[in-house]
Order: C-alpha cells, then structure tokens, then sequence
C-alpha cells in the first residue's frame, strides 16, 4: 500500500509534467504563428509597388522580404524545438507511468 506521501510526490509528477506539455505545445502554437506572420510580412513586401519603381526601391524591397524570410525560418526553428519538447515530456510521464504498474 503505497503511503499518503508517495502518492502525493507521483501526483505532484503527474501535474508538474502535464503542465509543461500544455507550456511547450502553447510556446510551440505562438512560434508557428510568428513564422506565418513573418512570412505573410515577406510576401506582402514582395508585392508592394509596381513595375515602374526603381532599382534601389525594388532592391529595398527584396532585402526586406529577405528579413522576414530569415525571421520566419528562426521562429519555425523554434517551433520545432518547442515540439520536441512537448514529444520528450509527454513519452516521459507515459514512461513513468508505465514503469509503476
């Protein structure tokens, strides 16, 4: 039979890593959601103007794009990484739950 205290530290577990899936699967949510943004900014970016600007604008232009490109991929980055996060946690609490029966 297990003591009051025993149980008390596996539901404390329980909680503690169930809360950081739900941190890491939200942080992940808002990190995919900047890329998208980012990469909605770069593609607006692209389609301002028309044909008649010049040379430096459309330059400018491209360069911008480019930005929000390489913001986009490092949010994604980041995004990954707050899924691996949420994987590792959650086969954890299946793995220490498996291993008490």
């Amino acid at each position: 039979m297990k003591s009051f205290q025993s149980f008390q530290v596996e539901l404390d577990e329980k909680f503690v890593r169930a809360g950081a899936v739900a941190a890491y699967g939200m942080k992940s949510r808002r990190e995919g959601d900047a890329a998208v943004q980012a990469y909605k900014i770069a593609q607006q970016r692209l389609r301002d103007g028309g044909r008649d600007v010049s040379v430096e604008q459309r330059l400018a232009r491209i360069e911008g794009a480019l930005d929000a490109l390489l913001d986009g991929l490092v949010q994604q980055r980041e995004q990954i990484g707050s899924g691996v996060a949420v994987d590792v946690a959650g086969h954890t609490l299946t793995a220490k739950t498996r291993s008490r029966r």
